[in-house]
């Protein structure tokens, strides 16, 4: 039995978790963890948990994961930290509902910005939010955490290395605000236009871009930046983002994601990177 296990419970193809699980992938591979799918709770019940490391319950619908259930399965995964991450329809505790002690709560929408830097620390044996014991609530959290940050580094864009993130935005709080949720592993370099990223000297390993224009005007543009850093990922921040515009930019290819802004209201709302 596999003791470095990451199970994930629910519809995990539905396009709001699609994202997070090839994410969650890469990253668990990293550590060692394998990742297994059950599309149902009974199911994983029926496996005995599988001696699950850690447990995503992926909730597209409210009730797909009755506090009872969710209660009884801990008993089979009592070491493993189990995880609500709350889809589209299911925003706001009236929805998902008061969570059993040790199950923690993320929208799918801040796994770019919250979760996946919960997850390096949980990998890397550090205090997070998913290191919280069976017992207690993720209020506990809020009260014992400390939020101070190391300051960030900052280095001229010249001696930018692969490992490196890039964060373009006109905006200087929105270019601060992504600098933030750049991954605690890598430095970030932050631009005012995309057009600076053609000027580093090494292809960033992920690149966060505020968008601030159409879709449809922007997409020739992600289409070169695609190609020239062909090994990069790129998150693109898209005020309220429809369908067509994901399925749009799912045209520059598969290392693309499109994600709903952090907040909407910039400092300068007249501001463009583009």
């Amino acid at each position: 039995m596999n003791r470095n296990t990451i199970l994930l419970i629910g519809e995990n193809d539905r396009p709001e978790f699609e994202p997070f699980t090839r994410r969650l992938v890469a990253l668990g591979g990293e550590f060692g963890a394998v990742c297994r799918y059950h599309t149902a709770l009974s199911e994983a019940e029926r496996e005995k948990g599988e001696g699950a490391r850690l447990v995503f319950l992926l909730e597209s619908r409210p009730g797909e994961f009755p506090p009872k259930g969710v209660a009884r399965f801990r008993q089979l995964v009592p070491g493993a930290p189990l995880v609500l991450l709350a889809g589209p329809l299911c925003q706001g505790e009236g929805r998902t509902g008061r969570l059993p002690a040790g199950v923690t709560r993320f929208y799918f929408y801040e796994f770019e910005t919250a979760l996946l830097r919960e997850l390096a620390k949980f990998f890397r044996h550090e205090p997070s939010r998913l290191a919280l014991p069976a017992t207690t609530n993720e209020e506990d959290f809020w009260r014992e955490a400390s939020f101070e940050r190391p300051p960030r580094e900052t280095v001229p864009l010249p001696r930018t290395e692969p490992n490196r993130n890039a964060v373009a935005a006109a905006d200087p709080a929105m270019r601060e605000l992504l600098a933030d949720f750049a991954s605690d592993e890598a430095p970030t370099d932050t631009l005012a236009s995309v057009d600076d990223l053609f000027h580093l000297n090494a292809p960033p390993q992920r690149i966060l871009i505020d968008l601030t224009v159409e879709a449809k005007e922007f997409l020739p543009r992600l289409k070169e930046m695609t190609a020239r850093f062909s090994n990069s990922e790129f998150v693109i921040y898209i005020f309220a983002p429809t369908p067509e515009e994901t399925a749009l930019f799912a045209m520059a290819g598969e290392r693309v994601t499109v994600l709903p802004k952090p907040f909407f209201r910039l400092t300068r709302p007249e501001a463009s990177a583009y």
